[in-house]
């Protein structure tokens, strides 16, 4: 536009001609949706179902846009219209006080930002390509084995699923590219054995952080019983059973590549081309790397296991601290790689920084789930919770019940810890008194959350485990969608059947 009035090309801008027709009628639908949360009484909404309703724009928007970002940005300022109304831009800004002031998500902030740091000194010193070059060495060109064996490792290192997804892709993705494979596979690999496998141990992080809110109930005495309690449900934590086979069996080639994943598999086989890669090309990633440089020949794997092995040992002796666990790892890094002269100080710093740089958008990302997460526990979500847990008559259907809802709320916005904060201590005062079995139901709420993480478009780990494998989170989202809904219909059925056997 020639004219340089600012009225004049706002005028222009907006006139809905000069516009995408999805994108004009996705704003009309916004408008009229955020109205109706607008007028909608405050009383019908505490409670009720309608806290729900801002997920399902969300995910709409999500839909059309592709874009995360945006769509999480929007889906969280929605609920604050729903419940805040006219103060609704106050009452964000005050949770955003909160979530970005709170000492746990600092130390969370931190430790992803950290962790990118380690990440990109990890590719700029070499040390990824000695690992993808001692990996090849042994397994040559077995794509099954590889992909196995990022399996594995991301179960293993799954005391934190964190952890575990970002140094699984960071180290098997250089690997999956080496042998023309997608990386959108290995992103599903490694999201879904990472979380599964962490809720399922006492002492990994998700699995430490259920017996605490176990222990919060008001019939539980200590946290020893919540121990136990935690343990008899692992048997009946039938979704991550059955997605960890899954996985396996899909980095053995035994299952079919369905949907999307074809086509992603089709796409690096017959052209070359990585589906969903982060960047136009693979020239951003090769720059990470300085083939020329002298210092950076001849590097040893260890140089990429000493760093790993840090973060894992660092983690156990903090009591599953994160932030202090990627300090220690960052120190250690930066004490490895300078004296043995790959990077200068200035060097390791940069990598630092530009780590910091690269997480940025995942921790908005976060920063905004959170947000909502203070929004939604205002709405009260909890005796929603409660409410729904009332409101069904038979005992035995209970665990097939909690495990489908919590699926459906979950797959339109991952609540994740929340939902366990919120639900187990409130289902283990309620539980008892309808007569239902405890840990088949705990092992239903449990499974429903790794449903949501593995499902949701804007899971948290699903922004860790894209970002690790180099692909975009929508792509990763829609690729693993079959497998995923697969393992959910799967384990419906066994908690249906399971809950008229135990």
């Amino acid at each position: 536009m020639e004219s340089k009035n600012i009225f004049k090309r706002m005028a222009y801008a907006m006139n809905p001609r000069h516009g995408d027709k999805k994108m004009v009628l996705l704003w009309l639908f916004w408008i009229v949706f955020n109205l109706i949360l607008f007028f909608t009484p405050k009383g019908m909404v505490q409670g009720s179902a309608w806290i729900l309703v801002p997920m399902a724009g969300l995910f709409t928007y999500a839909l059309v846009t592709k874009d995360v970002m945006q769509s999480i940005f929007f889906g969280t300022f929605s609920c604050y219209v729903l419940w805040y109304k006219t103060n609704c831009f106050g009452g964000f800004l005050d949770d955003l006080g909160v979530v970005l002031t709170e000492p746990e998500n600092v130390e969370m902030y931190m430790s992803f930002f950290l962790c990118g740091g380690i990440i990109i000194a990890m590719k700029r010193s070499g040390s990824t390509k000695a690992f993808t070059d001692f990996v090849t060495s042994h397994f040559g060109k077995n794509h099954k084995a590889i992909s196995f064996a990022a399996g594995v490792y991301a179960g293993v290192t799954s005391v934190d699923d964190y952890v575990s997804a970002l140094t699984a892709g960071a180290a098997f993705s250089p690997l999956v590219d080496k042998l023309k494979k997608p990386r959108l596979a290995l992103a599903y690999i490694v999201r879904t054995i990472s979380i599964c496998a962490s809720a399922m141990l006492p002492f990994g992080a998700w699995g430490y952080f259920i017996i605490y809110q176990i222990a919060d109930g008001e019939t539980v005495g200590s946290k020893a019983e919540a121990t136990h309690i935690f343990l008899q449900s692992v048997p009946f934590m039938f979704y991550a059973i059955v997605a960890i086979v899954m996985a396996l069996l899909f980095s053995l080639e035994k299952l079919p590549k369905l949907g999307p994943m074809k086509q992603a598999y089709e796409l690096m086989e017959e052209k070359g081309i990585q589906m969903g890669e982060l960047h136009e090309g693979a020239l951003e990633e090769e720059e990470d790397f300085d083939d020329t440089d002298l210092r950076k020949q001849n590097v040893s794997v260890w140089n990429l296991i000493i760093p790993l092995v840090a973060i894992i040992v660092a983690l156990l002796a903090t009591g599953l601290n994160c932030f202090w666990a990627f300090a220690i790892a960052t120190v250690v890094t930066g004490v490895l790689y300078v004296f043995q002269g790959i990077f200068t100080i200035s060097e390791y710093v940069q990598c630092i920084v530009d780590g910091f740089m690269d997480m940025v958008d995942m921790v908005l990302i976060l920063m905004l789930g959170y947000a909502m997460q203070e929004c939604m526990y205002a709405m009260g979500m909890e005796d929603f919770v409660a409410g729904v847990c009332g409101a069904i008559p038979i005992a035995s259907l209970l665990p097939a019940i909690f495990f489908v809802f919590f699926c459906c709320s979950e797959y339109l916005f991952s609540l994740n810890y929340t939902l366990y904060q919120i639900a187990i201590p409130v289902m283990l005062v309620v539980l008892p008194q309808v007569g239902a079995n405890v840990p088949l139901c705990l092992g239903a709420i449990i499974s429903a959350g790794l449903f949501g993480a593995n499902a949701c478009v804007v899971s948290d780990l699903g922004v860790i485990s894209a970002r690790a494998c180099g692909v975009t989170i929508y792509d990763q989202y829609r690729t693993s969608q079959p497998y995923v809904l697969i393992a959910g219909g799967i384990s419906a059925i066994l908690y249906l059947i399971a809950g008229f056997v135990f």
